[in-house]
């Protein structure tokens, strides 16, 4: 005879990362069942420019600078709050005018007491307002030595207004969850570096404390001279009108839609990505001609995928800009 089930008992398994997750696909609509009971809920890292300042325990002097990001981030939040609910910001922190470099300095102060034993002596972060959307207020985040010139291209620290998505039916393509999972999927799908395309870089996204790190653009940033595009080779769409480009560059990961010819099969994609990364022409027909060989061989294993991406590649110039 069958036991009972004892539901008080019963452990629901959650994913213990979420990169091969986010690398995977798009636009979960579950991002609120798991993610805010995962134990580690972190993709990407901090900037590589941070990390070389680390000379001893890289490891553990990451985590604490991560943590203390955190911690800075979730005072940012509070205090945005705050200053809605006493009515001492209407919109931004813009509105407070002259007392926004004061601002500015509390923040700069509360970031550099908790990076304290972390960063090298005489190095400090300095926080300026840039701007806020929708989803969030950024940041922009440098660091200065003792001598007060800059060690670093300035970061954007994007600080959500909610962790969570306060609009259910656009959870999964706006806000923390879903950002993360775009920028880990673009950087996949790309390939590389995505520094000569139209998007900024980005570094990290903390789902639990609800902020992202990306590369801050202005004049110095690299220009766009490869253009990714996004319907024939990712196959999203984009869906915010109020995400323009800065100096032709993209900073949102939020409101890409997946079209439906979008490639949900990981082996499917992987085919198709050897097939449309390629130099040249002469490189291209030579892997086609070796895909086809291998279709032709009922014995190759993962036959039907190659068959699929090699299809889906000859439709590509079908698929509407």
């Amino acid at each position: 005879m069958l036991g009972n089930v004892n539901l008080t008992q019963y452990e629901r398994c959650y994913p213990s990362r979420l990169k091969k997750l986010f690398r995977s696909n798009l636009n979960y609509r579950t991002y609120d069942e798991f993610i805010p009971h995962m134990k580690n809920a972190v993709v990407g890292n901090i900037p590589p420019e941070i990390i070389k300042l680390f000379q001893t325990n890289k490891g553990e002097k990451i985590k604490a600078f991560q943590a203390a990001l955190s911690t800075l981030t979730k005072y940012i939040r509070g205090f945005y709050r705050y200053a809605k609910k006493q009515n001492l910001i209407y919109y931004s922190f813009k509105d407070l005018r002259g007392k926004l470099p004061i601002f500015e300095q509390s923040l700069s102060d509360f970031a550099n007491k908790h990076f304290e034993g972390i960063l090298p002596q005489g190095v400090r972060a300095e926080l300026k307002y840039v701007g806020k959307g929708a989803w969030g207020n950024v940041f922009s985040f440098s660091l200065r030595n003792a001598e007060n010139e800059k060690i670093m291209h300035d970061k954007a620290l994007k600080v959500y207004h909610n962790v969570k998505s306060p609009i259910e039916r656009l959870s999964s393509i706006q806000n923390n969850y879903a950002e993360a999972n775009f920028w880990t999927y673009l950087k996949f799908m790309a390939g590389h570096k995505l520094d000569k395309t139209q998007f900024t870089k980005h570094y990290i996204s903390d789902l639990k404390s609800g902020y992202a790190m990306t590369e801050l653009i202005d004049d110095t940033i690299p220009e766009t001279t490869a253009q990714l595009n996004l319907r024939k080779i990712i196959r999203v769409k984009y869906s915010d009108f109020m995400n323009t480009p800065i100096n032709k560059k993209l900073y949102d990961g939020g409101g890409f839609i997946k079209r439906l010819e979008f490639i949900e099969d990981r082996l499917v994609l992987r085919y198709f990505k050897q097939l449309w990364f390629r130099n040249s022409k002469k490189e291209l027909d030579k892997v086609i001609k070796a895909f086809e060989a291998k279709i032709a061989n009922p014995k190759t294993p993962h036959r039907d995928k190659i068959q699929e991406a090699l299809r889906l590649f000859k439709q590509k110039q079908d698929i509407n800009e």
